[in-house]
């Protein structure tokens, strides 16, 4: 990777470096151990994949791939994280635990283990999906998760990607309107109370799940429908 034009070794290396606001550009594909981010930085993946084999954090809690830390803002964009198997003792359960302001902008979160829980985690600040971005994973894709008591603000996280998030989504029941989605795919059903306003939920044909502009006008059986043609059929 490289900050400036001077180039490191290693994501870590680079990402110490670099000053506030400055950006770190991946330069090839690579393997490595995991990063803790505490400043207000951009990683330019551009194009390429970052895998994780060995995770970091926390005392205690050493179960990320990326552990980026309160009171930053950070982009990652153009490009693919993921993990592999165990490294040390160190197995990757998230790939990205956040407690930032965070934008991932035409990115890839790629589950490839059995170990993952959560490919995002959200903890606390203002998490955008945006542009192409794609989370792919059999446990949880994000949550908003309420960790107030652990003296964080609540996260929002707003979704508008043109992407697929595969997986499940996991929303702390005091928080709930702290998603906001206005684009994607989904694997799983869409709560109307997770859409922006003037946005509803619909099942595809595909049985995925989408939000298009619009508002429920008529229900049978408790069960919403954007027409009164539709809930007749219904």
């Amino acid at each position: 990777a490289q900050v400036n034009g001077v180039k490191y070794p290693s994501l870590a290396a680079a990402v110490e470096a670099a000053q506030a606001n400055e950006t770190v550009t991946l330069l090839t594909s690579a393997t490595g151990a995991g990063v803790i981010i505490n400043k207000d930085i951009t990683i330019d993946f551009d194009g390429y994949t970052y895998t994780v084999n060995q995770a970091v954090g926390s005392p205690g809690t050493v179960t990320n791939g990326f552990q980026i830390l309160k009171d930053n803002t950070v982009t990652l964009k153009n490009g693919t994280l993921t993990s592999t198997a165990v490294t040390s003792g160190k197995e990757v359960k998230m790939l990205i635990q956040n407690y930032a302001n965070l934008t991932l902008t035409d990115m890839n979160l790629v589950d490839n283990t059995d170990h993952i829980l959560y490919a995002l985690s959200n903890n606390s600040g203002n998490v955008n999906l945006v542009k192409n971005t794609n989370i792919t994973t059999d446990a949880v894709a994000f949550d908003v998760y309420d960790y107030t008591a652990g003296g964080y603000a609540v996260p929002t996280v707003n979704v508008s990607t043109t992407g697929t998030i595969a997986g499940k989504i996991e929303v702390s029941e005091s928080i709930s309107n702290n998603l906001k989605i206005s684009g994607g795919t989904f694997t799983v059903e869409i709560a109307e109370t997770w859409c922006v306003d003037g946005y509803i939920p619909v099942k595809n044909a595909d049985n995925t799940w989408s939000v298009v502009p619009g508002k429920f006008i008529a229900q049978v059986n408790g069960v919403k429908y954007p027409s009164l043609a539709a809930a007749v059929e219904a």
